[in-house]
């Protein structure tokens, strides 16, 4: 094995590592209501793996809901459909985890029952948060999208709340305002309050229900259609130009507040997908209209990878963000990062974000991260593309440095 490769991994266990992108629970060690390792493992990405390969929803949802069942009994309605997707990266990173975490080799039908075991133990003690993200991850802090309204109750020593404004554009927020003027105070109220509670950066996810093509609309046209909505307060009523109002809005405080934005760009999680919603391009007129906002663009854009390099290079307020993907495709991660090494500042780069719902799958994850980065480093040292102290210096940046930059109030 290439001894600057070996180096590198060596500096990366070293990094307090910043994780730009989770969904864990602050406060509950597993997903559900009850442990479970099949319900945690299944919950997320690798369900829909699952469904691809052609098991069904309802067969799923036995296995993972139906916990009268023990789990070697629901592990064999799901072993056939775990061996059609053995090839895929996901899978990999979960039988990285569990070797790991509990020292075992493989998810299969003879480690099975020792796993589910193992989880119930981990999980059962009340240090076990930290220890997955602190002792094994080395993990400093994250940014939690955990679908949480109170700042004070998301942040914890190990996460850092984000917020969605999305609710506010579909719209889903409990009493809205008789006016839009009103409408938008609401907004901009709670958004203060957020902030003053420790809020480190927006989220906005809309990429998974339509276009990231939000339009300039005029406060006139935009309060029109809040007339008419807020007579019978019907949904269908709240217009993509209100939409799309809404959303600039909310950009334009968030530029005065200091306060980041990151974005789903690129393929969404799940079957039901439109794809060309998340095309980073679709962003442009926003990045163009608010200069002094920081985009944190998620998934490398995969897989537009090349237009939001594109955006990142010619935009001085647009990011790169390699969460979820390195076990989505560690292929195609190594191919866009050599690539954005070669066409974009390297203090642009965001390294890691987990994406879990359940805090096992992090391990595995973010070592194929480590791998990813550290292999396209090494062989830009080895082609005389940079030095091997410039490598570990990019190394630091993406998995760190460059986070603390994008989000300032990290420091705070």
């Amino acid at each position: 094995m290439d001894s600057v490769y070996i180096f590198l991994l060596a500096e990366a266990d070293r990094i307090r590592i910043i994780d730009t992108h989770e969904h864990l629970p602050p406060h509950q060690n597993y997903f559900g209501d009850a442990p479970d390792f099949l319900r945690d493992y299944l919950s997320c990405y690798i369900n829909s793996h699952l469904v691809s390969g052609g098991m069904t929803f309802k067969q799923l949802k036995v296995v993972t809901d139906d916990l009268e069942k023990d789990i070697e009994e629901r592990y064999r309605l799901v072993e056939p459909y775990l061996q059609n997707i053995r090839n895929t990266a996901y899978l990999r990173a979960w039988e990285r985890s569990v070797r790991i975490l509990y020292g075992v080799e493989g998810i299969n039908r003879h480690t099975i029952a020792a796993l589910g075991e193992k989880f119930k133990d981990a999980v059962a003690n009340p240090q076990y948060r930290r220890h997955i993200m602190r002792d094994v991850c080395n993990i400093e802090v994250a940014l939690n999208d955990a679908w949480i309204n109170d700042m004070k109750k998301a942040r914890t020593e190990l996460f850092a709340p984000v917020w969605r404004p999305d609710g506010y554009a579909r719209p889903d927020i409990p009493n809205p305002a008789p006016t839009l003027e009103g409408y938008l105070d609401q907004y901009r109220r709670i958004f203060l309050k957020h902030v003053a509670e420790g809020l480190v950066s927006l989220k906005i996810g809309l990429a998974y229900e339509r276009s990231l093509f939000f339009a300039e609309v005029d406060f006139k046209t935009a309060n029109a259609i809040y007339a008419d909505y807020i007579k019978d307060e019907n949904p269908a009523k709240f217009a993509a130009p209100l939409r799309d109002y809404v959303i600039h809005y909310a950009l334009g405080l968030a530029e005065e507040a200091g306060m980041p934005v990151q974005i789903h760009t690129g393929l969404q999680e799940g079957m039901e997908i439109t794809l060309r919603n998340s095309d980073p391009l679709l962003l442009l007129n926003l990045v163009k209209k608010f200069p002094d906002l920081t985009f944190d663009l998620f998934h490398m854009g995969y897989p537009y990878e090349r237009e939001l390099i594109t955006l990142a290079k010619t935009n001085t307020n647009v990011n790169i963000d390699l969460c979820w993907v390195h076990f989505l495709s560690p292929y195609a991660v190594r191919a866009a990062f050599s690539e954005m090494l070669d066409v974009v500042p390297y203090t642009k780069i965001l390294g890691f974000g987990g994406d879990f719902l359940f805090y096992d799958g992090v391990p595995g994850h973010l070592s194929m991260a480590k791998e990813n980065i550290c292999a396209v480093l090494a062989d830009k040292v080895a082609r005389r593309e940079m030095t091997e102290d410039f490598a570990a210096e990019v190394l630091r940046g993406v998995f760190r440095e460059n986070a603390l930059k994008v989000f300032p109030a990290l420091c705070s």
